[in-house]
């Protein structure tokens, strides 16, 4: 897919009299953590599980959602997950910076369910930065798109491309107003130079 098809992508989810300035499509970059499972939305069913779960008797259900619940809020899973989302442990490298509460934390979050494809398209526009991800079962063909994260222009400070002493060509740094950040790894490293310049332009 080339870069005028994203763009038509990314032009379905503009808001009335919005302008796109630039998009780019990446992956987090390497070291970056994938959030804690247990921080995550459950997955939602395919329609061959709900039906199996719709045949199930009412108590039968509500005794395994009681189950589920309780297995959810005890054990060193969850004692790890509040660590996590209070900035516990150490920073997370250098590839990001932040706890799960955080600007950093809330786009990988966001990002994580969504369920998408490993590729997503970051989109700045004049009002607000938004990242689309393709959500389309593996057998289709056609891409269908879905909006999993956006934030004001305010809440993104910086944007650093090819940084002095990055040895990942295509490597962005992405810092937001609390100053937690993430590395995202543009596809085209070409493209990388090109959307922090556009970004940083219309901060």
């Amino acid at each position: 897919m080339n870069q005028d098809d994203r763009r038509r992508q990314a032009e379905e989810f503009l808001q009335p009299d919005e302008q796109l300035i630039a998009l780019c499509v990446c992956e987090p970059g390497p070291g970056v953590p994938g959030p804690p499972e247990r921080l995550l939305a459950p997955p939602e069913p395919a329609a061959l599980s709900r039906r199996i779960e719709e045949k199930f008797q009412r108590p039968l259900q509500q005794l395994f959602k009681a189950r589920a619940h309780d297995q959810g809020r005890s054990g060193p899973a969850a004692r790890a997950d509040a660590e996590a989302v209070h900035g516990g442990g150490e920073p997370h490298g250098k590839s990001m910076e932040g706890g799960w509460q955080s600007a950093a934390g809330h786009f990988l979050i966001s990002r994580a369910n969504a369920r998408g494809s490993a590729t997503d398209v970051l989109v700045v526009t004049d009002r607000r930065w938004f990242g689309l991800t393709d959500v389309s079962p593996l057998w289709h063909s056609t891409p269908e798109m879905k909006q999993y994260w956006e934030v004001p222009r305010s809440a993104i400070t910086v944007v650093r491309a090819n940084a002095s002493g990055m040895l990942q060509k295509g490597r962005m740094d992405i810092e937001f107003a609390d100053l937690s950040w993430v590395a995202v790894v543009a596809l085209s490293p070409a493209q990388a130079p090109l959307f922090a310049a556009a970004a940083a332009r219309y901060r």
